[in-house]
């Protein structure tokens, strides 16, 4: 991904596919909450970055000043991780919070953006040379030239992964996708192994990862808040699990009232499924059963063998994870439910070109002898397959109770 940095000042061009319809209400909206004027009246709402741009000049055609960029930055909404590096094509839309406050977000990457790659390079007459001091965003450009060479920097691919079991078996597996990327592709790959799912969300929101193996309600969210694009998912499905110890009398949903009901994570989309399907049986939380989430120093099944749960919800993936000597005292009493399996989401910023390369990869990963075979008999997962959008929207009907189970507000 060629990434340009320049302290050139901005020349905003509208992105040809925005509508002119409605420009001057959000222009004039913007000006009352800010209490400053904007460069122009005809200002649009969607901007696409030219060469030469920086942040803090995309943001002046709204407020007025470079200086105040920051009043259009959310770390945790615009979709940039640093403000400092954005690429030729990004396009940015103003939006709005649920309380009425602008902000920038990063929108999928424009039509024009490879054309416009291509034309710096041609322009230069060279590949870019790699960025050595990036713009601050919050300073003004002072010389309205474009640089006589755009700059980049290559960056390592950053994967972020749902640390759904623990860490170290993680890591190992993904060290595997790590080394056949790099294999076939010129680029770097760093992968990341967040602590918590809560971490992770975090993380993928604020556009941390440049890929997020993620939780299908997780994907979903991200796609819809900002702007995530789905690329592929595992195979075969989840299945939801019911299980107990294998001396249990437990049966059914019902044999868990006025008990505890272990969950390796009340936060996933397993745990969803899991307590609709209780609900189903006349189960209310609290009520009828108590929610009792994994510990560190006591997972779901040492909380099964010692008694502090009766039961536990699981994925077949975090039942084959489980210790060996564990699990073989287990028993699968029901399977609850099928549902879409992790969903690999990119960040909009990624130049589609690379995108489509590393999408062919990913999809040929689990057939490679050397990595994908090991990684599949390690992880269970059979397939990598393109994602349709009706695995997608099916996940509309979590994805209220993901945000606020992860303290967002939309």
């Amino acid at each position: 991904m060629t990434i340009f940095s320049a302290p050139a000042r901005a020349r905003l061009r509208a992105s040809r596919s925005t509508r002119r319809v409605g420009r001057l209400a959000v222009i004039g909206a913007l000006v009352a909450g800010f209490g400053v004027a904007p460069v122009s009246a005809q200002a649009p709402s969607v901007v696409e970055v030219q060469p030469g741009d920086t942040f803090s000049a995309i943001a002046a055609r709204f407020t007025g000043s470079a200086n105040q960029w920051r009043k259009l930055y959310r770390a945790d909404r615009t979709g940039l991780a640093n403000p400092n590096r954005i690429t030729v094509g990004m396009r940015f839309e103003l939006a709005s919070d649920a309380r009425g406050g602008r902000y920038l977000r990063l929108l999928a990457p424009g039509p024009h953006q490879a054309s416009a790659d291509a034309s710096t390079r041609v322009a230069t007459g060279t590949a870019p040379a790699p960025a050595t001091t990036p713009a601050a965003p919050a300073a003004p450009a002072t010389t309205a030239a474009v640089p006589a060479a755009a700059t980049s920097v290559r960056d390592p691919l950053v994967i972020g992964v749902l640390p759904n079991i623990p860490a170290a078996a993680l890591t190992a597996q993904y060290e595997r996708m790590q080394r056949y990327l790099e294999r076939g592709g010129a680029q770097k790959v760093t992968i990341v192994v967040p602590r918590t799912f809560k971490d992770f969300f975090d993380a993928t929101m604020r556009g941390d990862y440049d890929l997020a193996v993620a939780a299908p309600h997780f994907a979903r969210v991200a796609q819809v808040d900002r702007n995530m694009i789905p690329l592929v998912v595992y195979q075969p499905q989840i299945n939801a699990l019911f299980v107990a110890p294998n001396d249990s009398k437990v049966a059914g949903a019902r044999d868990v009232r006025g008990a505890a009901v272990g969950f390796a994570n009340p936060t996933s989309l397993v745990a969803m499924y899991g307590q609709q399907w209780l609900k189903q049986a006349g189960l209310e939380p609290k009520t009828d059963y108590e929610i009792r989430p994994a510990r560190t120093d006591l997972g779901v099944g040492r909380m099964l063998l010692s008694g502090d749960a009766a039961a536990a919800i699981m994925s077949n993936g975090e039942f084959r994870a489980l210790p060996g000597d564990e699990s073989s005292r287990l028993k699968v009493v029901d399977v609850i439910a099928k549902m879409p399996n992790f969903i690999i989401v990119a960040h909009p910023r990624i130049d589609p070109n690379q995108l489509n390369r590393v999408k062919g990869q990913l999809k040929g990963f689990l057939a490679d002898p050397e990595e994908g075979a090991p990684f599949s008999q390690a992880s269970g997962f059979t397939g990598i397959v393109d994602v349709d959008s009706s695995t997608m929207n099916e996940l509309d009907a979590f994805a209220p109770a993901t945000r606020r189970a992860m303290g967002v507000g939309n």
